[in-house]
């Protein structure tokens, strides 16, 4: 079995020395980024780039956080209402013995 020397996708006459995460093409030294501990070609750059400003654009979460906005309010009034209620009750039961 011998050894496969590959060479970097953009450069075929430069040594690949990794391999892109997101896009699985050889990339040699001059085409590799390192960022957050993983080689990354250019390409795979502007991917990750679009996946991290899509999820910071609130899609897929931003159905909860609308209704946990909305539910709020109603849940303040009610427990403000049960507070009520039960100050009558108390004052009731004291005006009563």
């Amino acid at each position: 079995m011998g050894i496969v020397r590959r060479t970097c996708s953009s450069h075929p006459d430069r040594a690949a020395i990794g391999q892109c995460v997101i896009t699985k093409q050889p990339i040699c030294a001059e085409c590799s980024t390192r960022y957050e501990g993983v080689n990354y070609s250019r390409e795979g750059l502007r991917l990750l780039h679009e996946r991290r400003a899509k999820d910071a654009a609130g899609e897929g979460g931003s159905f909860v956080a609308v209704a946990a906005t909305l539910a709020t309010p109603a849940l303040l009034f009610m427990m403000y209402l049960s507070y009520l209620l039960s100050f009558q009750f108390v004052i009731d039961l004291v005006g009563s013995g």
